[in-house]
């Protein structure tokens, strides 16, 4: 059984997603369309990995489609927070490090 879930936070242009579980298949769709909803003008759209325990190559363009979004407006951007060891992994084997803001919370 897949186990895959988020909140949301917002406080003025700035907007922290937090994901646990599992990002595959089988829920990276609604993941992608549920951040894209929060992108606008000005908005800095955090996502909290720390609680994920997986991802695929679906998940991986999650983050790829969302990133190119917010280039679509203005100073928007994407940043991923608290990225787990594996995945970190999987975006420096994939040049994903280059492209994609990291952070570590503060």
């Amino acid at each position: 059984m897949n186990d895959f879930h988020h909140t949301v936070a917002a406080e003025d242009h700035r907007v922290l997603v937090t994901a646990v579980g599992e990002l595959d298949m089988y829920n990276s769709g609604e993941f992608r369309q549920d951040l894209a909803d929060l992108l606008a003008d000005d908005t800095e759209l955090v996502v909290d990995l720390a609680g994920l325990s997986f991802v695929d190559s679906s998940g991986l363009s999650v983050f790829i489609a969302v990133h190119k979004a917010a280039l679509s407006h203005r100073d928007a951007r994407l940043v991923l927070r608290d990225v787990p060891p594996f995945l970190s992994r999987i975006l420096a084997v994939t040049g994903l490090s280059a492209v994609l803001q990291t952070a570590v919370a503060t």
